[in-house]
């Protein structure tokens, strides 16, 4: 999973730096594929092509993340990673939009639907926001701390973390990749930088700004590492189940398409998305 810009078509964010973008597919409604700490757009590659048989599919690599051109220290937020989607959104012209965000790709697509909700249709929360330890405000002491332990090591953390979150069946050659392909995402003090906000980011704050309908689609297997108190404000949404670990998308790929498909055509378009 190495990262690289060359295939990608760059765009001035608009608080600084440059999010990149693919595009998938010829007809139908669109899906925005938008990725997690330390991802990029390639995470998408292998579900992307798939999901194109039936929607266009747009994919991003946000500012600072695989190759693209970081943003000022003021812009490293996830609010600032919400208004370069939604900017992209407006210079291609996209409307009723599905957006699929996964990990932190939650908070930023909610930022994104806060930002410019007539151009969305419905929200899928992949692996994301309903745990209070990453999307409920932390205090700043708490945050310090997790900044301070993760540097001690960067690369064997982030390899303890992609341990514990992969699926079990996972196997040694594919948690090798991703803990590679994180690494490479971004330099370490930026993607630090850009965690931190993560954690200050608050959930219970900004998801009641969501007008459009919502669905989480998550992992059992993670959702066991949660923090057991949850957040109200999610009380009311509901949550599919996946047999997977936090990366589908690359660790069973074939199951989360035929997961997507299903909550597009089950909920989306029949159900409350409608």
């Amino acid at each position: 999973m190495a990262h690289s810009n060359t295939s990608l078509t760059p765009l001035h964010a608009p608080m600084g730096g440059q999010i990149g973008y693919r595009t998938y597919g010829a007809e139908g409604e669109w899906l925005v594929l938008i990725h997690g700490w330390c991802g990029s757009a390639e995470q998408w590659d292998i579900i992307g092509p798939e999901l194109a048989r039936d929607h266009r599919v747009l994919a991003v690599s946000h500012a600072g993340f695989g190759g693209m051109a970081p943003p000022p220290p003021e812009a490293q937020t996830v609010f600032a990673m919400g208004a370069a989607v939604a900017h992209l959104l407006d210079c291609l012209d996209i409307s009723d939009a599905i957006l699929i965000g996964h990990s932190m790709g939650g908070p930023i697509m909610t930022e994104v639907a806060i930002a410019v909700p007539s151009r969305i249709k419905a929200l899928i929360g992949l692996d994301t926001l309903t745990d209070r330890d990453y999307y409920g405000r932390l205090p700043d002491d708490e945050i310090r701390r997790r900044h301070e332990d993760f540097e001690l090591d960067y690369a064997g953390r982030m390899r303890a973390m992609v341990d514990i979150i992969v699926h079990p069946s996972t196997d040694e050659a594919l948690r090798q990749s991703i803990t590679d392909g994180m690494i490479a995402a971004a330099p370490s003090d930026f993607a630090l930088d850009i965690k931190d906000d993560l954690f200050a980011w608050n959930a219970e704050d900004r998801w009641p700004l969501v007008t459009r309908p919502a669905l989480m689609l998550n992992s059992p297997w993670v959702a066991r590492l949660a923090h057991p108190e949850p957040m109200p404000c999610f009380a009311e949404i509901e949550v599919v189940t996946f047999e997977s670990g936090h990366f589908p998308m690359v660790e069973a790929p074939a199951m989360i398409v035929e997961k997507i498909r299903s909550c597009i055509a089950n909920w989306v378009y029949q159900g409350s998305g409608h």
